[in-house]
């Protein structure tokens, strides 16, 4: 009989070391989890932060932009060189064959291919 009693405490004994081990696994985990929820929210605030901050930087270099760009600062620009256009009014650009400094296209003409 003593055998009998002594399997059944190894067993509770068994079991109850087993519920402890799953309930502080589980408990680190939720910690572990907090903290790691914790760390995201953080770097999120950052993101979003920089995002703002960029976004800032865009509205103020498109307003710079837009207001360039309106027809009374042109026109406060070009005022004195611009002159209106006359009816028969023919405007001859010589092309120069050295092209010196920077260049953002080909020189040479466009010519269509032959087997268009």
């Amino acid at each position: 009989m003593s055998f009998q009693r002594i399997i059944p405490r190894g067993r509770c004994i068994l079991l109850l070391s087993g519920m402890l081990t799953v309930v502080a696994c589980s408990a680190f985990a939720l910690v572990w989890m907090q903290q790691q929820i914790n760390q995201t929210a953080r770097s999120s605030v950052r993101l979003e932060q920089d995002l703002a901050e960029i976004d800032a930087k865009l509205r103020y270099i498109d307003e710079k932009i837009s207001k360039s760009h309106q027809p009374v600062v042109l026109q406060g620009k070009v005022a004195g060189r611009l002159r209106p256009s006359k009816a028969g009014q023919i405007v001859r650009v010589t092309e120069r064959s050295g092209i010196t400094g920077r260049s953002y296209a080909h020189a040479a003409p466009y010519r269509a291919a032959a087997d268009l």
